[in-house]
């Protein structure tokens, strides 16, 4: 393709590709969009249509279950389920699906969602196989809440683990050059004594502090066996802001001025930070009559984690604007539901970015994004919505005001941008075009993508100091 600049998703599509698109025609689709290509367009239209041609191909590999096939994996953990309670989670929007040759196909994580987000299927689960299962396992960050916290106060934790990428057979080409980007975390403002104690095999290059989405970048002969890894440690040193509405009810209004040089974290960055009607309509409707920006940021976030829920969502690449499709939708991951409170935030003329990397709580480590939002007294805070939601439907309103200025030791920064360039850039489309987490792989004429190779992360010593 001529051009494969995400910024272009947000051209709107011909109206009979999106009528076979929803339709589940994706052939048709595939042939409109050829027979357009061949004709005159403006660069902008040619660019998305070729786009769409890689939306479909991701919206096949994330929605793989046909009804039967998705009715057998449930069945797996409650065997009474019936027919009927999946047609009713679809009426209920707590299945994600979409039609493909005329049939509904369900997202390959639809089943994830389901038992992680509604605790009434994990205790079902636990009834039929007669145990007793908790609504809710605590985890590292209880442990942190439960000790009292004062402004101020530091709150830490030591990471130390090590990242690997693998080639697995399908994307095996031996004696072949590959080129292999992995996540490395910079000097951050969270990161202290951050060290770098393996990389293999020896990279071509490392990255810089000023890297949006830094990485180890590897490139050489594809081999069998060959694994690529990087092994760090650093401190995670934070600083604890209550930013409880009881807190911020005896504050200052926060009504300062913004210096200089913040502009780029108050503009679009299309298509996901988008100021479109609706959003600005939303906005109006969150801001703080008084103009508090302190405030407003409170209200943003209030909305979003108690009015969204929580989704395992098919890839970014095949949603067109991430952030009104969390508004209207009212569901999302970790990153749809950040980058929604950085667009609503842009909008109310508060300073937004995003953050994200990898979780590491004890035990349990996993790619996460989160957001950060300015004010004239404060300078930089942090904010988790996803967290922040999953502990007001619980009902603990400490850990939910927690996420609204915070955010826990236990994660590593790594993109401080969104839809960064890699260094040096990827010749083919990324397998994560908004941020990267785990790894993009290519070879020279093709790039890798889904099963053609695989990543993980291990535990070496992660503890709260």
């Amino acid at each position: 393709m001529e051009n494969y600049d995400p910024r272009y998703l947000s051209v709107p599509l011909p109206e009979d590709i999106m009528k076979e698109k929803w339709s589940g025609h994706f052939d048709r689709v595939s042939a409109l969009i050829q027979r357009r290509l061949e004709g005159e367009l403006t660069q902008a239209m040619r660019c998305r249509l070729e786009l769409e041609l890689i939306n479909l191909q991701h919206l096949e590999k994330c929605y793989i279950y046909t009804e039967e096939e998705a009715l057998s994996i449930i069945r797996e953990r409650i065997p009474s389920f019936a027919v009927e309670e999946l047609k009713e989670l679809r009426m209920d929007n707590k299945v994600d699906f979409i039609y493909i040759d005329e049939t509904p196909r369900y997202l390959r994580s639809f089943c994830s969602t389901l038992f992680n987000v509604y605790p009434e299927f994990r205790q079902r689960e636990a009834a039929e196989a007669g145990e007793k299962k908790p609504v809710y396992e605590p985890d590292a960050v209880d442990a942190l809440l439960a000790q009292p916290l004062t402004d101020g106060q530091e709150t830490s934790a030591h990471i130390h683990i090590r990242h690997q990428v693998n080639l697995e057979p399908t994307g095996l080409e031996e004696g072949r050059k590959v080129r292999v980007h992995i996540p490395l975390p910079v000097q951050r403002q969270q990161i202290h004594d951050l060290q770098i104690l393996s990389v293999s095999p020896e990279p071509a290059a490392m990255p810089s502090d000023r890297d949006g989405h830094p990485t180890a970048y590897f490139e050489g002969p594809a081999m069998k066996g060959q694994s690529y890894s990087v092994e760090y440690a650093f401190d995670y040193i934070g600083s604890y802001t209550d930013l409880s509405w009881k807190a911020i009810e005896k504050m200052e209004p926060e009504q300062g001025s913004i210096p200089d040089g913040m502009e780029e974290f108050l503009g679009e960055q299309l298509p996901h930070i988008q100021f479109t009607p609706y959003l600005r309509t939303l906005a109006a409707e969150l801001a703080d009559d008084s103009g508090d920006m302190l405030k407003t940021a409170r209200n943003i976030y209030d909305y979003i984690t108690t009015k969204v829920m929580y989704r395992f969502t098919r890839d970014y690449a095949a949603i067109d604007n991430l952030s009104e499709y969390c508004a209207v939708n009212l569901r999302g991951d970790c990153g749809i539901q950040a980058l929604l409170f950085i667009t609503l935030c842009r909008i109310c003329g508060i300073p937004a970015q995003w953050q994200s990397g990898i979780d590491a709580k004890p035990g349990n480590i996993g790619m996460h994004d989160w957001a950060m939002f300015w004010l004239p007294s404060k300078g930089w805070l942090y904010v988790d919505l996803s967290y922040g939601g999953s502990a007001y439907r619980r009902g603990h309103e400490k850990r939910w005001n927690y996420f609204f200025g915070n955010v826990d030791p236990f994660r590593i920064p790594i993109n401080d941008q969104f839809q960064a360039d890699l260094i040096p850039a990827k010749a083919f489309p990324r397998e994560d075009p908004c941020d990267n987490q785990c790894g993009e792989v290519e070879y020279m004429d093709r790039g890798l993508y889904g099963s053609d190779w695989s990543f993980d992360y291990t535990e070496i010593d992660i503890h709260q100091i």
